[in-house]
């Protein structure tokens, strides 16, 4: 598939479906999808707590602002990415983003 490759989040989301087990890692990958690329180099996701408010960490303040501004889109977009309710609030904080 030349020139329509897929984004690596995407694959990753697709690929651990199927993995009960895998439920942090499918959390992660559709953060990240949601986000879209250039915002995901930006910003990580962090942790879910229980009530499944998102942890994100972001590279800069204005990066941070954008996240917030965006984060009923992103949370949207994740929810119907993992056909569930996951994500209810979003917590964007600047730190190292640490890879």
């Amino acid at each position: 598939m030349r020139g329509r490759g897929r984004p690596i989040a995407t694959v990753l989301l697709d690929a651990l479906a199927g993995k009960p087990n895998a439920r942090r890692a499918r959390i992660a990958a559709a953060f990240a999808e949601a986000c879209g690329w250039p915002l995901a180099r930006e910003v990580a996701l962090r942790a879910i707590t229980r009530d499944g408010c998102l942890i994100a960490v972001a590279s800069s303040q204005g990066w941070a602002v954008q996240v917030s501004a965006l984060g009923p889109k992103i949370r949207a977009k994740m929810n119907a990415r993992l056909g569930q309710d996951i994500a209810t609030a979003l917590d964007v904080r600047v730190g190292p983003l640490d890879r």
